[in-house]
C-alpha cells in the first residue's frame, strides 16, 4: 500500500475530484474534504478514500478533519486547499456591488479565503517538516479584472498574496507552497456567460489536475502556475520586483530636465 497521502478540500466535485482520481490514479490515499456529504462520500468509496465532512470556512471544523487524516495515515505528503465559491449564481449576468448582501460577502470571504487561512494554519505544522507540498488554488482572476464578480476577484488576488507571504515565510523549511491559477475551467461555478466565448477556453478539470499534481510533486515554492488553454503550455508568473519598478523610476525621473 502506498505511503503517501494527500488532504483534498473542495474535493467533492470539480478540479477537485478530478485532482482526487489523479493521485489516486498514482497510488496516493486521498482524503476528500467538503460539505457535499452525497457526492464526496461517493467519490471516497469509488476511490478507498477518506471522506470527511469538513466545513473550511470553520477552523475548528477544519482542524478537527486534519487531526483525523493524521490519527489514522500520519501527516500527508500533498495538501490541495481547493474549495472555492463565486458571488454570482451561474446563470446570473452581472451581481452589482451594491446588491452584494453582507451574507454573501461574508460566505465568499469565508469559503475562498478563511479557508485557505485556515487549512495553512492547521496544516503547516504538520506538512512544514515533510517534503511535501501545500497547493492553493487561485484564478487568472488574480491578475485581471473581472466585473462580473469583483468579490471573487478579490479573494483569488488575496490568494495569491498569501500563498507568496507564507511560501517565503517557510522558505528554510522543506514545504513547498505554491498555487495554481486556472483559466475558465468546466465545473458547476462557472458563470455561464464565460461558457462559447470566442476568447475563452473552457478547460476540463482533468487538464487543470494534472497542473495541481504536477505542482505537488514538482513546482517550486512560491510559484503562481497559470494555465488557460489545454493546447498551451502552463507559464509561472513571477511577482512585481519593487525595488527594480523604484529604481526605473528614479532613472526616468533623474532624466527629466523638469525636475
Amino acid at each position: 500500500m502506498s505511503t503517501e497521502t494527500a488532504f483534498l478540500t473542495g474535493a467533492a466535485s470539480g478540479i477537485g475530484a478530478a485532482v482526487a482520481r489523479r493521485l489516486t490514479a498514482e497510488g496516493v490515499r486521498v482524503a476528500i474534504c467538503d460539505v457535499d456529504t452525497t457526492r464526496g462520500g461517493a467519490l471516497a468509496a469509488e476511490l478507498d478514500g477518506l471522506f470527511i465532512e469538513c466545513d473550511v470556512s470553520d477552523f475548528d471544523s477544519m482542524s478537527a478533519a486534519v487531526a483525523r487524516v493524521v490519527a489514522e495515515w500520519g501527516a500527508p505528503q500533498f495538501v490541495h486547499l481547493n474549495a472555492g465559491v463565486m458571488t454570482v449564481a451561474p446563470d446570473a449576468p452581472y451581481l452589482a456591488i451594491e446588491e452584494v448582501s453582507l451574507a454573501q460577502y461574508q460566505r465568499i470571504l469565508g469559503i475562498n479565503l478563511d479557508g485557505l487561512f485556515h487549512g495553512l494554519k492547521a496544516l503547516l505544522p504538520v506538512v512544514r517538516e515533510t517534503t511535501g507540498a501545500i497547493t492553493l488554488t487561485a484564478s487568472t482572476a488574480a491578475f485581471s479584472r473581472l466585473a462580473i464578480d469583483p468579490l471573487y476577484a478579490t479573494t483569488k488576488y488575496a490568494a495569491l498574496g498569501l500563498m507568496r507571504g507564507v511560501a517565503a515565510a517557510n522558505a528554510d523549511h522543506p514545504v513547498r507552497i505554491n498555487a495554481i491559477c486556472p483559466g475558465v475551467v468546466d465545473t458547476p461555478i462557472v458563470p455561464d456567460a464565460f461558457r462559447g466565448m470566442a476568447d475563452l477556453e473552457v478547460m476540463s478539470t482533468d487538464v487543470m489536475a494534472a497542473e495541481v499534481v504536477d505542482l505537488l510533486r514538482h513546482g517550486a515554492s512560491g510559484e503562481a502556475r497559470v494555465k488557460v488553454s489545454a493546447h498551451l503550455p502552463a507559464i509561472a508568473v513571477e511577482p512585481v520586483d519593487i525595488g527594480a519598478l523604484a529604481a526605473a523610476a528614479n532613472a526616468a525621473g533623474s532624466d527629466d530636465p523638469a525636475t
